[in-house]
């Protein structure tokens, strides 16, 4: 991997930038670099031994095969897909496709989109969403994809139930032409119903928690349904697990992402982290990861050494006017992630006699949004905002596949450093059984 593929830059976040009361000083980072050693070493081993699944998935292995080549032949079968996932699971399958296909994919008729099925993702159980939606499509023309890592939680099996019923009722004999699975590779009431019912199914390694599947056909297989290039997803992601292989956290971008925004928080009191999407294309992905390194740094280790982060996302078309009032209104515990890209396909040119655009006439679209970015760059460093800008050459199966493989490595090591185990969703199993006798108890 080129350098250029994946970049993170730390610069912002320092003190001669942002001041002394506000930013890193780049012996703080030094001081680091002993702990992050250790962190890295126990990564390696805990790789070695099976524990961390995640960081393998960019090898092209069977299962990625075997979703890429179902998609080739469900494709031309079926309109729709309806993807039925919800949480981590939903927002992995909406960061690929939101990044990848076509931003009105769903609007654009058969031949626009190459043949490929319309996709949607129904990531709700609550009535009205879910029977608005069970309304609008024909079944004989729809494929229906449950996705639920682990294979046992409610809301996911409340989904199921209720679309294997209607399929059942509708279709009759051969309904299960129409269901798919992706879940758990060894258990769960899921992988249990796929062998019963023989539906075709995807397995996710057991080592890889939801929040960590973007590279597994929980994100795989929607995105190829949509045409994406996942061959192009998974050699990215290759290329950044070379790129951040190195210990050093001043040299590898992953790692010193993660390793500023401990240091924010711990010594600056920067705990709210905003991850902004500077382009469009990337507000799913920025909600994803934003996600993920709340999940991995949202909580005090062990030793209690590290101040828990609260990270969120925005976009910077829609959020960034008023990202800006508030930190020029005083947000001394924030620090600001710019997930930020080069050049698009669809440039545009501001035509000549555009009322009140006169100074931009003949100007790119694209140097209009680089200047909103800047702008925004100003305000953050005139409030004293500490910022880490992470950025892509353009939004492409491989620049994708490299940004989420990066986060997944930041955000397992900046648990690390906290002392957090990284994969251990404690407070989702507890929420999920508080739901379930909640509900025996009506």
């Amino acid at each position: 991997m080129t350098t250029e593929l994946l970049s993170v830059d730390a610069a912002p976040a320092l003190d001669d930038v942002v001041g002394a009361a506000n930013g890193l000083r780049p012996v703080e980072l030094d001081a680091l670099v002993a702990r992050g050693r250790e962190v890295h070493d126990d990564l390696l081993l805990a790789r070695a031994r099976g524990q961390v699944g995640f960081a393998d998935l960019y090898m092209l292995g069977r299962e990625a095969m075997r979703a890429r080549e179902s998609a080739e032949a469900l494709a031309s079968r079926f309109e729709n897909v309806a993807v039925l996932a919800q949480g981590a699971e939903a927002d992995v399958v909406e960061a690929l496709l939101g990044a990848l296909a076509h931003p009105f994919h769903n609007l654009l008729p058969r031949a626009g989109r190459a043949g490929r099925p319309r996709v949607f993702v129904v990531d709700a159980i609550e009535p009205e969403r879910l029977g608005a939606f069970l309304e609008s499509f024909a079944v004989e023309q729809t494929l229906l994809l449950s996705v639920s890592r682990s294979g046992g939680d409610l809301g996911p099996l409340v989904q199921f139930g209720i679309v294997r019923d209607m399929l059942k009722k509708r279709i009759g004999q051969g309904f299960q032409d129409h269901l798919v699975l992706v879940t758990d590779v060894r258990g769960g009431v899921l992988r249990e119903e796929a062998l019963r019912e023989g539906l075709l199914s995807f397995a996710v390694p057991s080592n890889v928690p939801a929040r960590f599947s973007a590279l597994t056909p929980i994100g795989l297989l929607p995105a190829a349904l949509a045409g994406v290039d996942v061959r192009g997803v998974l050699a990215g992601a290759h290329a950044a697990a070379e790129r951040t292989a190195g210990e050093d956290l001043r040299a590898n971008p992953a790692y010193l992402l993660a390793s500023t925004l401990h240091l924010l928080a711990t010594l600056r009191g920067r705990r709210q982290v905003q991850f902004v999407a500077c382009h469009e294309a990337l507000a799913a992905s920025a909600a994803q990861i934003a996600r993920l390194f709340e999940e991995c740094m949202g909580r005090r280790g062990d030793a209690g050494d590290a101040p828990a982060l609260a990270c969120t996302a925005v976009t910077l078309a829609r959020d960034g006017a008023r990202l800006a009032q508030r930190c020029l209104s005083g947000a001394g515990d924030t620090a600001v992630v710019l997930l930020e890209t080069g050049a698009t396909a669809r440039d545009r040119v501001v035509p000549a006699g555009a009322p009140g655009l006169d100074h931009l006439a003949g100007r790119q679209l694209s140097s209009v949004a680089a200047a909103a970015v800047g702008a925004l760059r100003d305000v953050l460093r005139e409030a004293g905002v500490p910022v880490v800008a992470v950025r892509i050459p353009g939004v492409t199966p491989n620049a994708v596949g490299a940004l989420h493989m990066a986060a997944m490595l930041g955000g397992a090591f900046g648990a690390g450093l906290a002392r957090v185990d990284a994969y251990g969703l404690a407070g989702a199993a507890r929420y999920d059984a508080r739901v379930r006798r909640s509900l025996e108890a009506t």
